[in-house]
């Protein structure tokens, strides 16, 4: 009787438990949907939007997927599991949602951050940073006109400020600035055009085509030390005695500057040294005339301003207040006296839209040979100690960019050309009036652009 009993009661274990087993096998543990999704990501004003969200589920349950916190211009198509929209310029920043996936027993969920970007082009880059150049590193400046000629052959510009002191009136891209200094690589541009045909050659001496009776060392001068600076020439427009008597009514000639050069003498025997001569460039203004059979102001429209559609540069040896520059932009100085004291030193007018373009036309090739530009970049002036200066060219490396082109200071017009070889872009900027921080809104704009191609 006892081992019935014990029989019995083994029975009813093993019948429990084979019931306990049988439960286990029809409730399996269920596995939550998992969601392939990054942290974060970036979407671009103004261009469409698209994300697809990865689902798996390893039970193979139907998976149920939504999104919370959609943003007003982002969509979530459910059937195809993607994000997509196009968000504009107003919606620049982070935007935070939640995207959910329910199969039924448990869901799951896992948060996305998309910042918005604007990716502006590079003419709203030029017209912020000058714009906020002008007010923060120049307050009080007249004005500043910039201009970039870009690699694809845009041409950008922007403005800010008054045209002249008086009227209120706003510069444009249309107004024309003296371009001083900056002529400098006219000047070099032309004589290394004229000597690729054969006209003279970079180390000729000048005497051999222009007269240079009593100058100290006129006889052994060459046509490249003029170009670097390296000839020991004096220069007049830098000196205290040169604009005297009846300076603010007279005009010059050829005669009159080479003259002053001869009763100052020499600085230093040609190619020992470095001295920045503005009588040097005059110099070379009165060797194209002398090739070329034509005056300055014929030359250079024939040799570059025509050729490369310079219809906004003038060479000016004719203005006065009485015969003005058309869209000059003025201040108090800007018809102080006759630009035949600068020739080919610095008598350029033009907009900053035609240095720009005449700039990139020149370092980039197109105008002159490999040749000449190598020659124009080559570092003259350093090599005998002075500043880095090629052949009517500074050579600089300034916020780690390698750039070059020329700067300008003339009747209180300051000017700068830059050409980035690195990006093939050319940018000139022009005020008519003096400030401190120029050179603050210069390098400014200077890395902006550079910046955009890095």
């Amino acid at each position: 009787m006892r081992v019935r009993s014990l029989l019995s009661l083994l029975l009813l274990v093993l019948l429990f438990l084979a019931s306990c087993t049988k439960e286990e096998k029809e409730e399996p543990i269920n596995h939550l949907p998992e969601i392939g999704l990054p942290i974060s990501t970036q979407a671009f004003a103004d261009s469409l939007f698209s994300l697809a969200v990865e689902v798996d589920d390893i039970d193979g349950d139907a998976v149920a997927v939504s999104a919370e916190g959609l943003p007003g211009w982002l969509s979530f198509d459910a059937p195809g599991l993607r994000l997509y929209g196009t968000p504009g310029r107003q919606d620049k920043g982070e935007h935070k949602l939640t995207i959910i996936a329910s199969d039924g027993k448990g869901q799951q969920s896992r948060m996305l951050t998309i910042e918005v970007v604007i990716l502006y082009s590079l003419q709203e880059k030029l017209e912020q940073e000058l714009y906020e150049r002008f007010v923060l590193s120049t307050p009080g400046l007249l004005s500043v006109s910039a201009a970039v000629a870009t690699p694809d052959g845009q041409l950008l510009t922007a403005t800010e400020g008054d045209s002249n002191p008086w009227e209120g009136l706003p510069v444009t891209p249309a107004h024309r600035y003296r371009m001083a200094s900056v002529s400098k690589v006219f000047t070099a541009a032309l004589v290394l055009r004229l000597a690729e045909e054969g006209y003279f050659q970079l180390d000729d001496k000048l005497a051999q085509y222009v007269p240079l009776d009593g100058l100290q060392y006129g006889q052994t001068i060459t046509i490249r030390q003029l170009l670097s600076h390296t000839a020991g020439v004096v220069d007049h427009l830098n000196s205290s005695d040169f604009f005297t008597g009846n300076w603010m009514s007279r005009t010059w000639t050829n005669e009159d500057i080479i003259q002053y050069a001869v009763d100052h003498g020499a600085l230093f025997q040609p190619g020992t040294g470095y001295a920045y001569s503005n009588t040097g460039f005059y110099f070379l203004g009165a060797l194209i005339e002398s090739v070329t059979q034509m005056p300055l102001a014929q030359a250079f429209g024939q040799w570059v301003f025509e050729p490369l559609g310079l219809e906004n540069t003038v060479y000016d040896d004719f203005s006065d207040i009485a015969h003005p520059i058309p869209n000059l932009a003025r201040n108090a100085r800007s018809y102080e006296y006759s630009l035949t004291a600068v020739g080919a030193a610095g008598s350029i007018v033009a907009t900053p839209a035609d240095i720009a373009r005449f700039g990139r036309a020149v370092y980039g090739g197109g105008f002159l040979s490999p040749a000449s530009i190598d020659a124009m970049t080559t570092d003259y002036g350093f090599a005998v100690g002075g500043d880095h200066y090629g052949l009517g060219t500074r050579l600089w490396d300034d916020h780690n960019i390698i750039h070059h082109g020329h700067t300008g200071a003339l009747m209180d017009y300051r000017t700068i050309l830059m050409y980035v070889p690195a990006y093939d872009v050319c940018i000139a900027l022009a005020t008519n009036e003096p400030h401190a921080n120029w050179f603050d809104l210069v390098n400014g704009v200077l890395v902006e652009v550079v910046n955009h191609y890095r």
